[in-house]
């Protein structure tokens, strides 16, 4: 009888799998929010919420009803584990599981987080943590058993709804920006590296080191308008780091205020601490406000930058090959070219002209000349170095600078280029594959040359007209015999 393997990552194991992932999330942080009960004075902040919700939307799956028992099942198992008596612990754990609930359905169903880069996904993380603190809340009052404190029932719900409302604005957002996985509106290029790589450089630091000293002087003076003073070093932080930056400054800021206040570290007159429940309730409204106004300037600056760099790539690139526009090339090659001090090996320039490239129109139409110049300027783009700069000059015409490139190096890369597109195969209307072949003309500003651009452009211009007239799918130098890539006559039937 042969035997079957099942694998992990089958239909039936994988629900399980996210399932077990999921309970054990649930009851960690339960279990680590539990332990830390004393510290964050269980009303005035409750973290494990949050957290939670940030993982299951990185996680960025349907989560299935066996996931949401197991889940459930972790926070109540979690209160079980330090000594709560059984019905609270599970009115604590099924109202904190309803909040979780409502606060994944809003950001993942109803109202999803399609760019976090803006003032509105913020915005709509504080109305889901609100809804989502709400739906806690009123479970735990229906049940009788939520925040049985001294104070008065009033001061105890509101105290209650904000302490799990601002879990929601600390945590949930620096939670979603960690990095490790792709999210809504955060590009590679624009992910903040974190307050690590702001530490080689004195000016960067500046604005760290002013909410440092605001937040030790929210301490050591005290008094009514304490809670502001790190207010300007927090929107300063804002504008001059990143998103990822301002948040999780913005959570350490909340947390120490909080904690500081609530353990009486802040000088303040004698017989308000500890803190009464109208004066916690004051606090906490205090902090929401010093979390929320850095949020949404962070991320109306980080919605700003990306604006800016969408419109600088639109006027930057040509539109159909993506490859840079004639202006911005010419902006690039010349800063190429006027450094100081000069490249060690000098700049080599190409001049590239797809062959045949107006017969191909006539014969296959506009939409397959388009598509062979996306997958030409695809092909060099892949094939050259970060810093070189690939620009269409016009037509099929296209250029291309590598700096700090020998003129024997330059050459060689002209002849892998021509091989690279030698290689293109496109089909279009037929069964038969449409080749293409490129002609390359090759400068260098250390052949004794004018090191200037038009200068070196028209060189190029002149070495390509020699590489067309000798045959085609091949580079010419200038001021050199050498060809390369000599054309196979055989090979050319439906050549462009």
């Amino acid at each position: 009888m042969s035997q079957q393997t099942i694998s992990l990552d089958t239909t039936f194991s994988r629900p399980i799998v996210q399932a077990a992932w999921v309970a054990a999330a649930a009851f960690l942080l339960a279990l680590a929010s539990q332990l830390a009960q004393p510290a964050f004075a269980r009303a005035l902040l409750w973290p494990a919420n949050a957290v939670l919700v940030g993982l299951l939307l990185r996680h960025r799956a349907p989560i299935r009803a066996l996931s949401w028992v197991l889940m459930g099942a972790g926070l109540v198992l979690a209160r079980l584990g330090l000594g709560a008596a059984p019905p609270r612990a599970v009115v604590d754990g099924l109202a904190d599981l309803a909040g979780v609930w409502v606060a994944w359905l809003i950001l993942a169903r109803f109202w999803p987080l399609d760019n976090l880069r803006a003032p509105r996904a913020v915005i709509r993380m504080l109305l889901a943590g609100l809804s989502a603190a709400a739906a806690t809340v009123a479970l735990g009052l229906l049940a009788g058993f939520r925040w049985a404190f001294p104070a008065g029932p009033l001061e105890t719900v509101v105290s209650g709804l904000l302490g799990q409302w601002l879990g929601y604005c600390i945590f949930l957002l620096p939670v979603l920006l960690l990095p490790g996985m792709e999210l809504p509106g955060v590009d590679r290029r624009h992910r903040d590296r974190g307050p690590l790589r702001h530490l080689g450089d004195w000016p960067a630091r500046m604005p760290g080191l002013l909410l440092a000293v605001s937040l030790a002087s929210c301490f050591l003076l005290g008094g009514p308008g304490a809670l502001l003073l790190p207010f300007a070093a927090l929107l300063y932080c804002a504008h001059a780091y990143q998103q990822w930056t301002a948040a999780w400054l913005a959570l350490l800021s909340a947390l120490g205020v909080l904690l500081g206040f609530d353990a009486g570290w802040a000088l303040v007159p004698d017989g308000l601490l500890p803190l009464s429940a109208w004066s916690r309730i004051s606090l906490q409204m205090g902090v929401l406000l010093l979390m929320i106004v850095p949020l949404l300037m962070s991320s109306a600056l980080a919605a700003r930058g990306d604006l800016i760099v969408s419109l600088n790539r639109a006027l930057d690139h040509d539109d159909l090959t993506q490859a840079l526009s004639r202006p911005a090339f010419t902006r690039g090659a010349q800063e190429y070219l006027r450094r100081i001090p000069p490249a060690p090996y000098g700049n080599g320039l190409m001049m590239l002209d797809i062959d045949h490239f107006k017969q191909l129109n006539d014969r296959h139409g506009h939409a397959a000349g388009d598509n062979v110049l996306c997958e030409f300027s695809r092909t060099i783009r892949e094939a050259i170095r970060p810093e070189d700069l690939f620009g269409r000059l016009g037509g099929e015409e296209f250029g291309l600078v590598l700096p700090d490139c020998s003129l024997e190096d330059t050459a060689e890369i002209a002849e892998r280029l021509r091989a690279c597109v030698e290689k293109i195969r496109l089909y279009h209307d037929s069964d038969e594959p449409l080749r293409i072949t490129v002609s390359i003309g090759v400068a260098h500003d250390r052949q004794g040359l004018p090191a200037g651009l038009d200068k070196l452009l028209s060189h190029a211009d002149q070495a390509l007209y020699q590489a067309k007239r000798q045959g085609r799918n091949r580079y010419c130098v200038h001021g050199s015999e050498e060809i390369g890539g000599q054309a196979d006559p055989s090979r050319m039937g439906r050549s462009a």
